[in-house]
């Protein structure tokens, strides 16, 4: 494994290092959200939201598309990232918050008909 390989896997360990990332990771896991999508999930604030979001896609756990002017964000899928998916399948989904999460995402998910995108048109 050369260096840069290495390093590259260090920065996507510490971005898993933080539970607030982690609880981010595990909503993206069911369904891309924007900012304000996870901002009413986890109830945190915009700034708190945006700073973890940019900092899992710039460790390249995320990829990220512009839909307006409304930023969405998805996980970055790549096999050497695979036992990122086991962590959150089997590790983190039957754990606090991260079952909470997942439960108010699915309550979520279904009283919200449209997008930030489209609430705004």
């Amino acid at each position: 494994m050369g260096v840069k390989m290495v390093e590259g896997l260090t920065e996507k360990l510490k971005g898993l290092s933080d539970e607030t990332r982690l609880r981010i990771l595990n909503l993206l896991y069911e369904q891309d959200l924007c900012v304000c999508d996870v901002m009413d999930i986890l109830q945190i604030s915009q700034a708190k939201a945006s700073r973890h979001l940019i900092y899992l896609k710039n460790v390249g756990l995320l990829n990220d598309r512009k839909y307006i002017r409304w930023v969405y964000y998805s996980v970055a899928r790549n096999v050497q990232l695979k036992f990122i998916d086991t962590l959150i399948y089997d590790n983190l989904r039957g754990l606090e918050p991260y079952k909470s999460d997942l439960e108010k995402q699915k309550h979520w998910s279904k009283y919200r008909k449209q997008s930030c995108a489209y609430l705004e048109l």
